[in-house]
């Protein structure tokens, strides 16, 4: 999937929440630094949005 700022704000509140907790668990289960970095850089976008709409992950 790729993931833009444009795409997450067209995303439901629960539909980034989900995004938010699916990037943590694949970052945690990565094998590489790679996929590591591309899960920290989804983590990051998804939390950005999450802030502007002014809700915490969960």
């Amino acid at each position: 999937m790729k993931l833009t700022r444009e795409s997450l704000t067209k995303k439901t509140d629960a539909q980034l929440r989900d995004l938010f907790a699916r990037a943590l668990r694949h970052q945690a289960a990565t094998p590489c630094r790679t996929a590591f970095n591309d899960a920290s850089y989804a983590i990051r976008m998804i939390g950005n949005e999450l802030a502007r709409r002014n809700i915490a992950p969960r």
